[in-house]
């Protein structure tokens, strides 16, 4: 206990000694900087080297700097410098999340460094651009520009630019949910910053590398690689990454439900973020610490972080920050009972969420990605490696050529198969329009034969009703005398004649009766027991639609005693009084 004065003397002094030494190193650059006395490349270097060094307490005061520097440079009539200088003031932009106008500064420094023919600032300045569009969710654009920018830099052998490209292109894919693609992606990139020893940036990937191993449950692979990251960049003086690096250690405690440690990590990043102004950044901690808020289930603590994260991320037009907002805002109000609310936010998370991951970006991303294979190729095909390319693309065009014809084969195959089945479908189509046609032709005769017989049955009752007559005109007959009998026989006489009528029509109109109604006979009488003879053609006469008086005149018997027959009949077929004897005969 007795050494821990002296302890926090030395911390006191060596903090005291690194802010002077801070101060020192700024002071120094500015009056460089501002020494007309100097030569303009040392004024210049002076510049950015000050801007830089601002970046880290806030990209405000770095790009006040930058826009000094741009004001100096149009002085000199320096366009390399301009464009340096113009570049550096979008990715100050860029840093706080303001992508539409670092989009503009680095479009200016496109077009110089393309008047310049500066092929390294065109393959840094390309991977730029696509960086923004990945920030603002347009990942198709955004993968053509890096890939451009990867193309260029392998040409050039630019490697710290390689490797900036091969992590972009890992964020892409971790958006996209292809997480074991983007952790290549971010290994093939660390491995060639440590070879090279690029320091400053490694924070970066360990932290990307860490969100990759997050997204595929390994935990303890997560946890190591985001604190490597901060370990870095403490080391490094870099509070932008040691504030994320805060914020993913935060959300990766949550995901295993130590809530205490992701809580304390999770403030130390917005704590971080707020001092240093990076607008960006923080919105992104506020909605990381929000919704491990809600895991918490402390809803209004929730809401209120991923409020200010919308915000911000609305600002900044981030729309994966603010996609993660809109759902972490959903559900505290579902949580808080603000169900319209609730459903506000769901809608906007669902419409960002589409925006964001359709197929049809998926397939340009994968498209994109052949179409540089291709050109890779290509560009590598130089005088070194011709004999060797050669052979390559002999053997490619045999298997190519193996491919197409295993694929013509296939091809002649199906159509083979297709011709085959359609010509069996064709058949099975006529079949069934042959089948329809004989149902017509056969519902037609019975229909026919239905008519006919109602009209022979008319007619037999109507012959009976006249028998019924002339006997009565007969009786009339045995009473009258004289010319007047005579004249009454000589028309009975011509009317008899005239009408052709005999037992046998009887005999006839019953067979035909029975002809068509055998299946109909055979389904009654095996549903239906105990039924007579006299009841199956009761049964007939109703399905031809015949009234109650001509059924009577076929079976020679009283009205009155159908209706009998009816009622005896309705027993037997277990019907109630209620039921239509003759519809359920008719669908019998």
């Amino acid at each position: 206990m007795k050494g821990l004065p002296y302890i926090f003397f030395f911390l006191v002094l060596g903090a005291v000694n690194g802010l002077w030494s801070q101060t020192n190193v700024q002071d120094s650059l500015l009056l460089r900087f501002e020494n007309t006395n100097e030569p303009d490349s040392v004024r210049f270097d002076a510049g950015l080297a000050l801007a830089r060094f601002k970046m880290r307490y806030g990209a405000d005061s770095s790009r006040v700097i930058g826009k000094r520097l741009l004001d100096f440079t149009l002085t000199t009539g320096n366009k390399t410098w301009e464009a340096d200088a113009i570049k550096w003031i979008g990715i100050t932009y860029a840093q706080q999340g303001q992508f539409a106008e670092a989009h503009e500064y680095f479009l200016k420094n496109y077009e110089l460094v393309q008047e310049l023919k500066d092929q390294r600032g065109i393959a840094i300045i390309l991977g730029n651009i696509g960086t923004v569009n990945y920030e603002m969710g347009n990942y198709p654009q955004a993968q053509d520009y890096i890939l451009r920018s990867l193309k260029l830099a392998e040409k050039l052998n630019e490697e710290p630019t390689i490797s900036r490209a091969l992590n972009n292109l890992g964020n892409i894919h971790n958006d996209l949910e292809n997480y074991q693609t983007s952790l290549e992606y971010y290994q093939k990139s660390l491995a060639i910053k440590e070879k090279m020893g690029l320091k400053n940036s490694l924070p970066l990937v360990h932290n990307n590398i860490g969100l990759a191993h997050s997204q595929l449950n390994d935990h303890n692979l997560a946890i190591t690689s985001f604190n490597e990251s901060v370990r870095l960049a403490i080391e490094l003086n870099d509070p932008i990454s040691e504030a994320r690096g805060y914020s993913n250690l935060g959300a990766q405690y949550a995901k295993i439900n130590d809530f205490t440690k992701a809580l304390e990590l999770h403030d130390k990043s917005v704590g971080l973020k707020s001092k240093i102004n990076d607008l960006d950044g923080l919105a992104s901690s506020l909605v990381s610490r929000g919704h491990t808020y809600l895991q918490m289930n402390r809803l209004t603590n929730a809401r209120d972080d991923c409020l200010r994260g919308q915000k911000m991320s609305m600002v900044s037009g981030n729309r994966n920050l603010l996609k993660a907002a809109c759902l972490c805002l959903s559900q505290a109000y579902k949580g808080l009972g603000d169900y319209k609310a609730s459903l506000e936010y769901r809608e906007h998370f669902s419409q960002l969420r589409d925006t964001l991951l359709n197929e049809e970006r998926r397939q340009e991303v994968t498209r994109a990605e052949m179409n540089y294979a291709f050109e890779k190729k290509q560009l590598a095909d130089s005088i070194t490696f011709h004999k060797k390319q050669t052979a390559q693309q002999v053997a490619y065009e045999r298997q190519l050529n193996k491919q197409n014809t295993k694929f013509y084969i296939l091809l002649i195959v199906s159509l083979g198969v297709i011709g085959f089945l359609t010509f069996l479908y064709y058949k099975y189509r006529q079949s069934l329009k042959l089948k329809k046609v004989e149902n017509q032709l056969l519902n037609s005769e019975i229909e026919f034969k239905k008519k006919d017989l109602t009209t022979m049955a008319v007619n037999i009752s109507n012959n009976q009703e006249w028998a019924e007559s002339l006997a009565e005109r007969l009786q009339s007959l045995k009473a009258a005398t004289g010319r007047k009998r005579q004249k009454e026989l000589e028309l009975l006489e011509e009317e008899i004649k005239n009408k052709i009528w005999v037992d046998k029509d009887s005999d006839d109109f019953y067979k035909k009766v029975d002809e068509p109604s055998s299946s109909f006979y055979a389904r009654l009488n095996k549903q239906f027991e105990g039924l007579t003879k006299t009841d199956v053609r009761l049964c007939s006469f109703i399905k031809l639609d015949l009234n109650t008086k001509q059924i009577a005149t076929l079976q020679n018997i009283n009205p009155s005693s159908v209706k009998m027959s009816r009622n005896r009949l309705r027993k037997k077929l277990n019907l109630s009084p209620e039921d239509d004897l003759s519809a359920f005969l008719h669908a019998f």
